[in-house]
């Protein structure tokens, strides 16, 4: 496992397409450092550790089902990838996507002050032994037998895994998306300023909801998408309704992100209103989010019906799945 797994690991990301392979040295090394630390991790967290340290049971939080989620995507994903023989987007799906996904539900497990749960965190192990077995063997051979398993991994049929909740995976990228921004706005927060309140809003501005509007008429139910001359006809359309000339070139760009998260989450990517409960995410994750952006106290609000000075330049930053932190 020394050697072997950390060169194969390196051979496997040196690239897929038809160019020179590019084996890089630096990776290999990494690869040494990353397979041994998660060996370690998942021994003290998941085969040594007391069984009181974790939760258990079939009741599973929202962050529970989250990284379930996001373990089941990157399954199947690793699996596409590698029938395709696509080894590097494999790797990247398989290890480095799965690092992520566990570090962003330890973390948030963590700052919350929250056990993980130990039905997941097994999931999450067992399928990494299997999705990494094609690259890394050797050290899913030693995993699966300290995780107590029969046979060998190379062996054991792949992961069966749910379909995505790409409703989930939404909730989800909103939360990540979201602390992106916070930490963009905290780093730009004068010296001094102490007082952080995180605003939200359930509404688009009308132009924004007649553009949606449009868009669903648009949406061809039967077939999941749009027709081919959409954005010509988003063009003709704007010309005629839009009535601010210069608020085209908004409309355009604001047609053309949604049409694609119409692709990626279907039909709900065009409701006037945010279909998920924004205050509930947020307010759930807020000691995630104090610690992550190093503040003492953050309060949630709504903008609509807020009694606080918000200044227009803040406000107007503010959409449904788009929160923004007021520092002041």
């Amino acid at each position: 496992t020394g050697c072997t797994d950390p060169t194969r690991f390196a051979c496997a990301d040196a690239g897929d397409s038809l160019d020179d392979a590019n084996f890089e040295r630096a990776t290999a090394n990494a690869a040494i450092v990353s397979l041994s630390n998660e060996s370690a991790w998942i021994k003290e967290n998941l085969i040594d550790a007391d069984k009181s340290a974790m939760r258990s049971g079939e009741s599973l939080g929202h962050m529970d089902k989250v990284f379930q989620n996001e373990t089941n995507r990157l399954v199947k994903a690793t699996e596409e990838s590698f029938e395709g023989m696509m080894y590097k987007e494999g790797l990247n799906k398989g290890w480095f996507e799965m690092m992520i996904a566990r570090n962003e539900y330890r973390a948030w497990c963590q700052d919350s002050g929250i056990a993980m749960h130990e039905g997941v965190v097994r999931h999450w192990v067992e399928s990494l032994a299997i999705i990494i077995c094609p690259i890394c063997p050797h050290w899913s051979e030693t995993l699966w037998k300290d995780l107590g398993k029969e046979g060998l991994a190379v062996r054991a049929p792949w992961p069966t895994v749910g379909e995505e909740d790409k409703f989930l995976s939404r909730q989800a990228k909103f939360l990540r998306d979201s602390l992106k921004s916070f930490r963009n706005s905290a780093g730009k927060a004068k010296k001094g300023w102490k007082e952080a309140t995180i605003l939200v809003a359930d509404d688009y501005p009308q132009w924004k909801v007649d553009a949606l509007l449009w868009m669903q008429s648009q949406y061809d139910a039967a077939s999941g998408s749009f027709a081919p001359t959409f954005m010509k006809d988003l063009k003709t359309w704007s010309a005629t309704n839009v009535t601010d000339k210069k608020q085209i070139k908004f409309v355009m760009q604001f047609v053309s992100f949604m049409k694609r998260e119409v692709e990626d989450c279907g039909e709900s990517g065009m409701d006037t209103k945010c279909p998920f409960d924004q205050m509930g995410i947020l307010k759930e994750s807020i000691s995630y989010i104090k610690s992550q952006l190093n503040l003492e106290e953050v309060i949630v609000v709504q903008l609509d019906g807020c009694d606080l000075p918000v200044p227009d330049k803040v406000a107007q930053n503010v959409s449904p799945g788009k929160p923004t932190l007021w520092m002041r």
